[in-house]
């Protein structure tokens, strides 16, 4: 099952609709939370928001998560081992106030098990394997914090040190 989830403070129709042709295509459960968003899956099973134990049980049973490039997400999915893909909402398209996302994606990428998918085709070519997408247990709480510093930085000042 690959589970999919954008948050609750925006929607994110382009991710949803991508993984709703994906899963036209695929043999594969695939279930959204899709906020308030207009795009409404017809392949993938979803619902606008979840509970913190229904969304902590799906990131557990999800051969990989697919989401937005939310640090909350991505420390979900660290937390309970499953490798993500972050796909990042852009500024330009009207998916986000600004894009700290386009931003942070590079910094994300670096943890393990955390797959960045700045466009469809990378997000599709990360799900044609999700068998080799693995998190390491090496200790990456170095990187995280680099990580979280960095986010940090950029929503108090919008520059990038």
């Amino acid at each position: 099952m690959i589970f999919v989830a954008v948050g609750t403070q925006f929607s994110f129709d382009r991710l949803i609709k991508a993984m709703d042709e994906w899963a036209e295509e695929h043999n594969e459960e695939v279930i959204c939370q899709i906020a308030g968003g207009e795009y409404t899956p017809r392949h993938a099973t979803w619902e606008r928001f979840l509970d913190g134990e229904q969304y902590n049980q799906y990131i557990k049973e999800a051969s990989v998560f697919v989401s937005h490039a939310g640090m909350g997400n991505i420390i979900s999915a660290r937390n309970n081992g499953t490798p993500i893909i972050v796909m990042n909402r852009q500024y330009e398209l009207g998916e986000h106030r600004n894009n700290h996302q386009a931003d942070g994606i590079k910094w994300m990428a670096e943890l393990s098990g955390v797959y960045a998918a700045p466009t469809q085709e990378i997000l599709y070519s990360l799900l044609e394997d999700t068998q080799a997408l693995q998190v390491s247990s090496a200790n990456n709480t170095e990187k995280l914090d680099q990580l979280t510093q960095f986010l940090g930085d950029y929503i108090n000042t919008g520059k990038i040190a």
